[in-house]
């Protein structure tokens, strides 16, 4: 019975076919969603402040672009929160969500639990956003410089559901939306008579937590001014512009943690003449986890990350914290991030299955701004995280934030994402990865938990469009079914023979569907050498018994004057246990040579060798170190595979017929096992798209083993060449040299001709030690 082993990653290719004949002319309607441009009517709101709205929807960073399912406006009169789109050229398709821009608004938005879209607090849960809060500058009052009032972040579980929102009796008798200090959410207080912290808890949305981010201190305790329209909840212990946390409609009835609302009276001053009660009531706010004196208001975006921790078991308590200005708009980290964070009793949403709705509200009062905000993650629908590290091939050592490595040394940076649910897939990924001061980057790949990779086209490093970064879209989706991707940038430290080189950190951002992340590579140093030592021997050199090993390497000079005689050098090699030892006159002038380790030397299972190569007068120096290990038994494994392969240009019309391949594919098996050895190449392929449109291709590839054998979908993996060794040589094999124009694989049409353009796909080859059960 033979047993699979794959061998080797499974490689893709890239497959280009073009229609000819036919040139299309089409109008391309696109449909955003909600999208206005909206020029304020009211005649309050001045051209400042118009202007600064603007201003702000022209500098939006990159956010998600979502569907009008994921969120509802809120029910209630008057909501002003509105769906706009980003005017700033790099980031068009992101949607902005505007709160207020003007006086005595309230906007509110949530979630859509129908969609899916909530917050777990029985999960681990992780949101971020862009937050703008308007300009000093550009306010209605510009001598006063007050904006107001702020947003608030909030998860609930009242029994409005999306019509949750604060509310308040005016002097009227009117029942209105809570504006002002309730920033929509807290409870209002507009009763000079009200005495009951409950009666202002009531007010507020229910079963709920808010995160405030207060623009406006309101902090009014005298008489005079304490004028029943909510000045005083930040009297107690707030000094300016604000983030804290509360519960919003947490009763007065002694519970964990305390009372959210405190009752205060002033009593009338002697000699004041002027109406009013005898005595004034009002209402200061429990603020957790409060970071104060901030400036929210300043023109700017500014980055909030919000986790939470879940409880323990058996526990109710658990943990939110808040980082705000954690990122700049390019996506690099701030070193000036915010953070705070409170313990957190659940027992206070009343939820039976732990999902809250979530989202923001917003308010204004006498004073005004633009209230603006931009999603970048929503927490039911996808959260992954990217993370970086660096690999110095030629030494096989990670190099650390703050390492060293020697100049010319292979590098190769990896960009590690892991998908950890929820309920959405991570589709269309797109990568912007920094390229760093004194690294070159010359190839990469993917490679996917389900153990297929994909090779980055050579065109992506040779892109001048954008120099200082590399561009390229994923073409697998991450899901609960394939969970990580590794992105490996390959290339080499910079060149120096005097002076220290400093790598700085490299900033990779991944925009996808439903989720965009940053991640940042550590710095390094890279150390001066004139000359340096490099292998394209791996890294376990495999041999049969009785057989010496060879390890052929490489010696650069990176000086700039003429290459010095470097036959004059010394390679010292150090085999299992022993000491080094020199040999002189292996290297030749081009700085090749090849170290022979006798099989008399080597230990039964595996034996380590190291080896440098120095200059023993001393002009030159020494080179670095490199470590091998010998094992006895041969492998099978890819050689060179086409990383880019096409099909003969297909004229408009034509239907149901086979299309052969152009110009050379080659997929190579190199071999160095016994006599009786086999190997299996299996292919998958897999659905063409158009470049530009991402419309299916009306047809499919298909490996035809015959010209007159009947063809094979490769929708699944499919053998397409098996071999059996003859001898004891080590052989290459090219698996295409067989196929013809009517035979190996081939570009199927269907019925349906497929409009003109420039289609592409993936193949993964995959390659098993043994030969495969039919």
């Amino acid at each position: 019975m033979n047993k699979h082993k794959i061998k080797s990653n499974p490689l893709y290719i890239f497959l280009f076919i073009i229609f000819e004949g036919l040139f299309m002319i089409s109008t391309l309607n696109q449909v955003v969603f909600a999208a206005t441009d909206v020029n304020p009517t009211n005649s309050v709101i001045d051209a400042g402040n118009e202007q600064n709205y603007k201003d702000a929807l022209a500098k939006t960073p990159k956010g998600l672009h979502w569907s009008d399912k994921d969120f509802i406006k809120a029910n209630f009169e008057d909501n002003s929160a509105e769906i706009v789109n980003s005017t700033n050229p790099a980031t068009l398709n992101t949607s902005v969500i505007k709160m207020t821009n003007t006086n005595y608004q309230v906007g509110g938005i949530w979630s859509n639990l129908s969609e899916d879209n909530f917050f777990n607090i029985n999960e681990n849960q992780t949101a971020s956003m862009w937050l703008y809060f308007g300009s000093y500058k550009n306010s209605n009052y510009p001598d006063s410089l007050f904006p107001g009032d702020g947003m608030a972040f909030v998860m609930h579980n009242d029994p409005r559901g999306t019509n949750a929102h604060s509310i308040g009796k005016d002097k009227d008798g009117t029942i209105e939306p809570g504006n002002g200090e309730t920033l929509g959410v807290w409870g209002t207080d507009w009763d000079w008579n009200e005495t009951n912290p409950a009666n202002i808890a009531k007010n507020a949305v229910q079963n709920s937590l808010a995160i405030e981010f207060d623009t406006f201190v309101n902090k009014l305790t005298t008489y005079k001014d304490v004028s029943g329209e909510g000045v005083s909840f930040d009297a107690q212990g707030i000094n300016g512009q604000h983030i804290a946390i509360g519960y919003p409609g947490n009763p007065s009835d002694g519970t964990f943690p305390i009372n959210t609302y405190f009752h205060n009276s002033i009593k009338k001053p002697a000699g004041d003449t002027s109406g009013g009660p005898a005595t004034k009531n009002y209402f200061t706010m429990l603020h957790l986890a409060a970071t104060d004196g901030l400036n929210l208001v300043d023109n700017n975006w500014h980055h909030l990350t919000i986790q939470w921790t879940k409880p323990a078991a058996n526990s109710n308590l658990g943990t939110i914290t808040y980082k705000y200005d954690d990122k700049n708009t390019d996506g690099t980290p701030t070193n000036s991030a915010k953070i705070a964070s409170t313990v957190i009793d659940t027992n206070q949403f009343k939820s039976t299955d732990g999902k809250l709705y979530w989202g923001f509200t917003g308010s204004t009062g006498k004073y005004t701004e633009n209230n603006l905000l931009v999603f970048e993650s929503l927490p039911s629908f996808v959260d992954a995280q990217a993370t970086a590290d660096i690999h110095n091939d030629t030494e096989n050592t990670e190099v650390k934030d703050g390492g060293h490595v020697n100049a010319n040394d292979d590098i190769t940076y990896n960009y590690n994402l892991k998908y950890i649910g929820w309920t959405r897939e991570w589709t269309n990924i797109k990568t912007r990865m920094q390229i760093p001061e004194n690294m070159t980057f010359t190839s990469g790949e993917i490679t996917y938990a389900n153990g297929e990779k994909e090779t980055i086209p050579s065109s992506v490093f040779s892109d001048t469009t954008d120099p200082n970064h590399l561009n390229y879209q994923l073409l697998q989706t991450l899901n609960k079914d394939n969970r990580t991707a590794t992105v490996s940038l390959h290339g080499k430290a910079a060149k120096t023979t005097t002076n220290t080189l400093t790598v700085p950190s490299a900033h990779a951002h991944f925009d996808g569907d439903n989720l965009i992340t940053d991640t940042d590579a550590p710095s390094f140093v890279i150390d001066p050498k004139s000359i340096t030592l490099e292998s394209s021997t791996p890294y376990i050199i495999r041999i049969k018994k009785g057989e010496d090993a060879q390890i052929k390497a490489h010696v650069n000079y990176l000086g700039t004057n003429a290459t010095p005689d470097l036959t004059k050098l010394t390679v010292y090699q150090k085999i299992g246990d022993q000491d080094y030892t020199a040999q002189k006159g292996i290297v030749d002038s081009a700085g090749d040579f090849t170290l022979n380790i006798p099989n008399s030397q080597l230990n039964d299972s595996s034996t380590p060798v190291s080896f440098y190569v120095k200059d023993d007068s001393g002009n030159l120096g020494q080179t670095n170190t490199l470590e091998r290990t010998i094992q006895f038994g041969g492998t099978v494994y890819f050689g060179e595979v086409s990383s880019n392969v096409k099909f003969k240009n297909i004229n408009f019309g034509n239907k149901n017929k086979l299309v052969p391949r152009i110009d050379d594919w080659n997929v190579h098996v190199i071999d160095s096992r016994e006599k009786g050895a086999s190997w299996t190449v299996q292919a998958k392929a897999s659905q063409l798209t158009n470049l530009t449109t991402d419309k299916p291709f009306d047809g499919s590839l298909v490996f035809r083993p015959t010209p007159d054998s009947q063809p094979q979908t490769l929708s699944n993996a499919t053998n397409i060449a098996q071999y059996t060794k003859p001898d004891d040589q080590i052989e290459t094999n090219n698996i295409t040299l067989s196929w013809t124009d009517q035979s190996g694989i081939l570009l199927a049409l269907n019925n349906n001709a497929s409009p003109a353009g420039q289609y592409n796909g993936v193949i993964y080859w995959t390659l098993l030690d043994s030969l495969a059960n039919k």
